[in-house]
């Protein structure tokens, strides 16, 4: 369950039963956190589905539906909708889920954790794929940089993984 929910199912027992200013501490940290997260008292309470909509590109979607069926292999995925159908109907998005709310907090959180983590190792990717076809660009008449050690250790892995990649060969076609 998400920490979202679970924190304002806490601040939600606490409002009820507090006394004096902790009472009232609480029904606003309570009342803050459901503006900030868009829900309500009914969705934090039951764990009733409801239907979210998410707009995923085709080159994030792989990586996005093993999230969201990470989470939980029962939510049902609707889409793609076309985006004719998405305007005429004004969906807010290309794919939709229908799931708990929670449900929907964890897979908006791990999918911006992993997309983004995704993006920084295929750029590390396409460094090793470069450098085991031998595509770089000659530098020998210039400078080498200093390197900071995160630096340093990113060049690291991308020799180890170069090592690891497949190499093609490019015969030109041309007599």
């Amino acid at each position: 369950m998400s920490k979202t929910i679970e924190l304002a199912k806490k601040l939600k027992a606490l409002a009820d039963k507090g006394i004096g200013g902790e009472k009232i501490n609480a029904e606003k940290m309570l009342t803050d956190l459901l503006k900030k997260h868009n829900l309500t008292i009914e969705e934090i309470e039951g764990e009733k589905e409801q239907d979210y909509f998410f707009i995923v590109s085709k080159e994030d979607f792989k990586l996005w539906y093993q999230i969201v069926k990470k989470v939980n292999n029962d939510i049902k995925v609707f889409g793609p909708f076309p985006i004719k159908m998405q305007k005429e109907m004004y969906l807010k998005g290309n794919y939709m889920v229908s799931c708990s709310v929670s449900n929907y907090i964890e897979i908006e959180a791990k999918n911006d954790f992993y997309q983004r983590l995704f993006k920084d190792e295929l750029d590390l990717f396409s460094s090793a794929f470069i450098h085991a076809n031998d595509l770089e660009v000659d530098l020998s008449g210039k400078e080498a940089p200093e390197l900071s050690r995160e630096e340093y250790n990113q060049l690291i892995r991308v020799r180890d993984m170069a090592d690891k990649i497949k190499k093609g060969t490019f015969l030109k076609q041309l007599q």
